[in-house]
């Protein structure tokens, strides 16, 4: 009886998991963050939000923002929403080396 409720949750989970799988296979550009042309319409866009707030002083002000408001939660004892803005506030201090790596490896 476990043997064949083991095999048809595996069964279950087969079908939407080699979807998911192909889905990411041929949708691989997709996920690609490639600067756009000068002449590009959103241009702009990419240069406000790329350049001039991921890589200049924004996000090192909103991570610092992170961090105090992790150490507010974590003098509180709540630890969990503590934990999740220090992941945030590490993950904004390094959003300029994410960005590149996305555009590196995509």
């Amino acid at each position: 009886m476990l043997k064949a409720l083991k095999n048809l949750r595996n069964r279950k989970m087969f079908v939407p998991s080699l979807a998911v799988m192909f889905a990411l296979l041929v949708a691989g550009s997709a996920f690609a963050l490639t600067a756009p042309a000068n002449t590009d319409i959103m241009y702009p866009v990419y240069n406000l939000l790329v350049n001039e707030m991921i890589n200049k002083g924004v996000t090192y002000l909103v991570g610092f923002i992170g961090l105090c408001v992790a150490a507010y939660f974590i003098m509180q004892q709540r630890i969990i929403p503590g934990l999740f803005s220090i992941i945030g506030a590490i993950m904004f201090f390094s959003a300029g080396a994410i960005t590149t790596a996305f555009g590196l490896i995509f």
